[in-house]
């Protein structure tokens, strides 16, 4: 494709932990390790581990320097799902390394962009990284985990397609982007993972605009990294309709990354600082950029898709962004979208639940004697939310709110079991009384005891009923707030 042009080389800057450091030396900067306990006489009976994630973390050796997942909630996440074989993530990147341990089993034949070259079953050398990006990208999303050795990736169950794109010098072209997305999408990729950017003129956008719209219609979801120039700036694929966009934030996910492009194309961010993952020749190190927060997005999707194969890329998107944890005042913006990753809140989200135990539960629709009778025009309707108070993404609440919900008919079925507040803050849930007026269609939540300065907060509502139709809630509803200092 003449238009267009080639890709920066991808993001940010990386290192690794020292030159040629092996996994000794890893685990001791994780504290990991130090010393082996001496065998104690009659105590040589065998132990193995708990089935992962049943007993917590996992034991990879060097899990503890993966601090970026618990401020997005994988380790919660691990509980709904680690992921399907079934589900396949086509990596555009530089290739990924098939001797690497941690993929072991999990690659499918993948296809090189740059030589028109395809994988086979017995032969992955038409991809392999010559780079060393795609596997560090590929190490985030779906490094084994519970193995023993290493990191463990986001989505360890999945299955990963290598698909080249970017050369031993990390520069690619749009033509690439294009063959690449389409053989994924013939070979049963529905996930694209795209760490990389360029810029293009008005005739290449409208070409490839056609190609990626095609991919969604098709029920493909792209996620792209925004990029790092830590300015404002229009760069591809992130900013193609229908691709989600994806900045960084440090470590710890608190601030947006100083590098990360800013953009009205972002749909929210995850951490992309000092990131540790899978290298070529079965050895790990440290990355940062917009290349790494993107994979985070990216094996979030795939853990969707693991528990909701059905769920359309629109729905995907909704989940995502409106279980993000708001990381400015005023609603979305071109610094951090609608907000941080949160991936155990996205999974409780399209299952209809505010925690794991409701998603399995029984919601049967609480007894509630006074509601006037529905009006005619409400019959054979879903109820939906028509209004929310605090507006989702307001900052400076107070810690006296009383959130109110409005509906867009009467229901019935409210209780604590189907409307509910998370402090996400701190990972718990809120004692709250519920009560709903029928007149006005308005759920009010009362917490027991005054919210937390600073703290976010999310309203959940789910499977209540039209009060005369017995019809459910349209879909599940989220909406987050963080409260003030008062």
């Amino acid at each position: 494709m003449d238009q267009g042009g080639r890709f920066a080389r991808p993001g940010g800057a990386f290192r690794t932990l020292g030159a040629g450091i092996g996994l000794s030396a890893l685990m001791a900067v994780a504290g990991i390790g130090a010393r082996a306990a001496a065998p104690v006489p009659n105590l040589q009976a065998p132990i193995r581990a708990l089935d992962f994630p049943a007993d917590g973390s996992p034991n990879d050796a060097l899990y503890a320097l993966q601090t970026d997942l618990v401020p997005i909630g994988v380790p919660t996440a691990w509980a709904r799902s680690t992921g399907v074989p079934s589900v396949i993530v086509a990596v555009l990147d530089s290739g990924v390394d098939a001797a690497q341990s941690e993929f072991a089993g999990r690659l499918v034949p993948g296809f090189n962009a740059l030589t028109g070259v395809a994988d086979t079953a017995t032969n992955l050398d038409p991809t392999n990284d010559d780079l060393g990006h795609g596997t560090r990208v590929t190490g985030t999303i779906a490094a084994a985990a519970n193995n023993g050795a290493g990191i463990a990736g986001i989505a360890p169950g999945i299955s990963i397609m290598p698909i080249k794109v970017l050369d031993a010098t990390g520069t690619g072209d749009f033509s690439g982007l294009v063959a690449g997305v389409d053989w994924a999408i013939a070979n049963g990729a529905r996930i694209v993972s795209m760490s990389f950017g360029g810029t293009m003129d008005a005739a290449g956008v409208d070409i490839v605009q056609t190609r990626i719209t095609a991919a969604h219609t098709a029920g493909t979801v792209l996620i792209a990294a925004a990029g790092n120039s830590g300015t404002f700036a229009s760069e591809y694929p992130c900013n193609f309709a229908y691709v989600i966009c994806v900045g960084s934030t440090t470590n710890d996910g608190t601030a947006v990354s100083t590098f990360s492009t800013r953009t009205p194309a972002v749909a929210l961010v995850a951490p992309g600082e000092m990131i540790a993952s899978t290298l070529p020749g079965n050895a790990y190190g440290y990355a940062s950029g917009t290349s790494m927060a993107a994979p985070h997005v990216t094996a979030a999707v795939a853990l969707i898709r693991s528990l909701r194969p059905e769920i359309s890329p629109d729905e995907i998107l909704a989940a995502l962004t409106g279980s993000a944890l708001p990381l400015g005042a005023g609603g979305r913006n071109q610094d951090s979208g609608y907000g941080l990753l949160q991936v155990a809140a996205a999974l409780d989200l399209v299952l209809g639940a505010a925690d794991p135990g409701q998603a399995a539960a029984d919601l049967a629709p609480a007894a509630t004697a006074d509601l006037a009778p529905a009006a005619a025009a409400d019959l054979a309707q879903a109820p939906r939310i028509t209004a929310v108070v605090p507006a989702s993404g307001s900052s400076g609440v107070a810690r006296t709110a009383r959130p109110r919900v409005t509906l867009s008919i009467r229901i019935s079925g409210v209780s604590t079991k189907n409307v509910t507040l998370k402090d996400v803050t701190a990972d718990r849930g809120v004692a709250i009384r519920v009560r709903y007026d029928s007149a006005t269609r308005v759920i009010t939540i009362a917490p027991r005891t005054r919210l937390v300065p600073n703290h976010a907060y999310r309203i959940t509502v789910v499977r209540v009923v039209g009060q005369d139709t017995g019809i459910p809630l349209e879909r599940a509803f989220s909406s987050t707030f963080v409260t003030g200092r008062r």
